[in-house]
């Protein structure tokens, strides 16, 4: 059954202590204000970047040598005036390496004790290589568009070693009008904010979902076929099986494997950025993982036993053994997804770990189908479900009931215990409770069983579930929002010493490695909540309100869902668009026997919209931190709240998101 969701407790009246002029923003219509903060937004996004062009430097010529190494570069960072002349040379510190700069349409290939190196340029692949000792790039790419570029990364194309594909430097060109437009953008957005902000609108009902069955009544028919969720889920096992089978026996290369590529450069940034945003929990529904399981609790993966002899519905086998009440909730899933967190560097550049770690979850998926209860891994031991269980909550995608009276005047509860048409909700849900994503599963099996036909597949075009149930979930949040600062940092900066002190693949550090796991776990777990749950008490005290302390913590972290969201999606748009070459060349031949089945074994390296990347990852960044503050700021207003009183309360935890936000916009931008 779902937790139920404690409220929090409105502040009792008490005596306004600002000046009117703070509390007056509301003044004016509705319209005067979104043209206000419209021109705040503008203003704070070109002042900026203007002031920035007026100041640029002249352009200089400078000489630069770059060492490439396994696995980086030193210089790793490069600050440029626009138009500078940089005249690079190379040098190897250990075996054969390249400098791979795809904006400045250059490939160097740099050989151990040799000033002279091979250059060749990108846009002409068939021309032979000259050999020079120095290479003049000019800083800033030309034409308007170029001057847009301020940040571009060159990397290594040569194979040497299994963490390939780590190595990356950076050339910042100044004035970086990305960077500076953006941090403006960002202070802009709380004072237009405050200019839009109002006490929450009562009795304003939101658009009704729309009902996909309605709309499309062939999809009504086909989610109710009894094999419909095997149908869906057979080929996905199939993929599955590839993945391990790949990761076994194919090339120990990660970058070529097709398991490790299908895994965490196609499914992982298509979870990332489409699949959760968009369908909530719509990959439960096809996910191969608990199939087995299910099996042998069912005894049969498409039809019900029931259905076919027409008897009441046949109870899930298994021993009859209780659950522990201590693991019914979401800090195992967590725990696991930390775990798994803390060793990725070392699952993905070995092929086989990725296949073993697969397999591992299928184990402890069969192993805990012996209790009688379904899909318990999934409910609470998938680390994959900790990840789409939190975000899942801002899907347009849902399962909801069509008629709330309807479930409220309905005694047999087929939805859980199940029918002849269908077999009991695996996660233990009633629909007529359901008012999140974080616990459906999106199995559909309440679509069948539902005797009165009143269970839907909706789409909402607006609103989220903000609710936090329980301090499982806070943090559960903080470390998702941890972890996505922390894979962005160490797997698409320029500082490859972070690398090296996490590399048990080729050098073994145990020591540093150990010494980051621990501050992995202390942080997460310890630091950042402390923090948090600081801050929560700050607000509470320069706001004078009578909110619960506790409670509070617990309600403001919904505010780290955007923004942790939109660090991920980030993150997923550098892999996929960085390695999508690679995924394809891995689909070609997955095996590494020489076939070519998409035609793309041999295709050459590219980096799809590199110049556009920066932008696209400040975009999101952007976009959660706005979403971030006004959920922060509607944590601490409700209907009989003071408007003051809530900005105040916000401003602790709300620093905290912009200088985040602001973080990993210098990050990705400069």
């Amino acid at each position: 059954m779902p937790k139920t969701v404690l409220h929090n407790i409105a502040p009792a009246p008490v005596r306004d202590v600002l000046p009117e002029p703070f509390a007056s923003p509301e003044s004016g219509s509705p319209a005067t204000r979104r043209l206000l903060a419209l021109l705040i937004l503008i203003v704070g996004a070109v002042l900026p970047v203007v002031i920035a062009a007026i100041s640029a430097h002249t352009p200089l010529t400078r000489n630069i040598h770059i060492e490439a190494y396994r696995y980086g570069f030193s210089p790793s960072r490069i600050h440029a005036n626009r138009g500078d002349r940089l005249r690079l040379t190379f040098s190897t510190r250990d075996t054969g390496q390249s400098f791979f700069f795809q904006d400045y349409d250059l490939h160097v290939s740099i050989t151990p004790g040799n000033k002279l190196v091979s250059v060749q340029r990108l846009s002409r692949p068939d021309d032979p290589p000259a050999l020079m000792e120095t290479v003049e790039i000019v800083a800033g790419l030309p034409g308007w568009q170029g001057r847009l570029i301020c940040k571009s990364q060159f990397r290594n194309h040569t194979y040497n070693g299994p963490l390939h594909g780590t190595e990356r430097g950076e050339v910042i060109v100044s004035p970086n009008f990305l960077l500076y437009g953006a941090l403006g953008l960002l202070a802009a957005i709380p004072l237009a904010g405050l200019i839009m902000a109002g006490r929450r609108p009562t009795g304003v009902p939101q658009s009704r979902p729309l009902n996909l069955f309605r709309l499309f009544p062939w999809l009504k028919r086909v989610v109710k076929a009894p094999s419909f969720q095997f149908n869906l889920t057979l080929p996905m096992l199939g993929v599955f099986w590839l993945i391990i089978l790949t990761g076994l026996f194919g090339t120990k290369v990660a970058g070529r494997n097709a398991g490790p590529m299908i895994i965490w450069v196609l499914w992982l940034s298509a979870l990332i950025i489409l699949l959760v945003p968009i369908g909530g929990r719509i990959w439960c529904t096809v996910c191969p993982l608990p199939l087995l399981s299910e099996w042998l609790q069912r005894l049969r993966l498409t039809r019900n036993p029931a259905e076919s002899e027409n008897k009441t519905p046949r109870r899930i086998f298994g021993v009859p053994l209780i659950w522990p009440a201590w693991l019914s909730n979401a800090w195992p899933r967590v725990l696991l997804f930390l775990l798994l967190g803390t060793f990725s560097t070392t699952i993905v550049a070995l092929p086989p770990a990725t296949s073993w770690m697969l397999i591992g979850l299928v184990i402890l998926a069969i192993v805990t189908s012996i209790f009688p209860e379904q899909r318990l891994f999934c409910r609470y031991l998938c680390p994959i479900n900790s990840y789409i269980s939190l975000y899942s909550t801002t899907g347009r995608v849902t399962v909801r009931s069509v008629s709330s009276q309807t479930c409220s005047g309905c005694t047999e509860k087929f939805c859980l215990t199940g029918s002849v048409k269908g077999w009991g909700c695996p996660y233990g849900l009633c629909v007529g409770e359901i008012d999140r994503n974080n616990d459906c599963g999106a199995c559909m099996e309440c679509v069948k069983t539902c005797a009165y036909d009143n269970v839907a597949v909706f789409w909402r075009s607006e609103g989220w579930d903000k609710d936090v149930a329980s301090y499982g979930e806070v943090w559960q949040a903080i470390v998702m929002f941890a972890l996505a600062c922390l894979y962005s940092i160490i797997n698409q900066g320029a500082w490859d010493k972070i690398r090296d002190w996490t590399d048990l693949v080729d050098k073994g550090n145990w020591g540093t490695f150990s010494i980051y796991a621990l501050f992995v776990w202390v942080a997460c777990l310890g630091l950042l909540p402390l923090l948090w749950y600081l801050l929560t008490r700050i607000g509470i005290g320069i706001s004078g309100s009578r909110l619960l302390p506790d409670t509070q913590f617990r309600t403001t972290s919904a505010s780290l869902i955007p923004l942790g969201m939109a660090f991920w999606i980030a993150f997923a748009l550098a892999t996929v668009s960085s390695m999508m070459t690679f995924l394809l060349q891995s689909l070609s031949d997955p095996f590494n026997w020489g076939w070519n089945l998409l035609g793309m074994a041999g295709s050459r390296w590219h980096i799809i919209w590199s110049p556009a990347i920066p932008w696209l990852q400040v975009a999101c960044v952007l976009t959660g931190a706005a979403y971030a503050m006004r959920t922060l700021y509607g944590c601490w207003l409700d209907a009989r709240s003071e408007r003051r009183r809530a900005i105040l309360g916000s401003l602790p935890l709300g620093s905290f998101l912009w200088m985040a936000a602001a973080g990993m916009i210098f990050f990705f931008a400069g």
